[in-house]
């Protein structure tokens, strides 16, 4: 993975999943700029409604490697839509807009 690749990432102590664009990847961690999945479907709709103040915002993270348990690309698997396609399909807008 690289710079500006969306990803989830799935992090322990405390359990947190986190969609978002990825700035950088180095030994000591991760930096993401994103929103925890739990938060997803409501910033959606906030998105999709044009809400002028927003409660949910994406914000750059870093984690310690030593919380990432696992990073993935977020991608469509078959007939399953990925976030950034739900995204698209519920707002009109591409995720990656938004995770600049």
């Amino acid at each position: 993975m690289e710079k500006g690749t969306i990803a989830i990432v799935n992090l322990q102590n405390p359990r947190e999943k986190v969609i978002g664009m990825i700035h950088e990847i180095l030994p000591s961690g991760i930096v993401i700029r994103g929103i925890d999945v739990n938060s997803f479907q409501d910033w959606a709709a906030e998105v999709s409604r044009n809400a002028e103040a927003q409660a949910i915002c994406p914000t750059t993270m870093f984690f310690p490697m030593h919380r990432v348990i696992r990073c993935y690309e977020d991608e469509d698997m078959g007939k399953v839509p990925s976030f950034s396609t739900q995204f698209i399909n519920r707002t009109g807008k591409p995720i990656r807009d938004l995770f600049l």
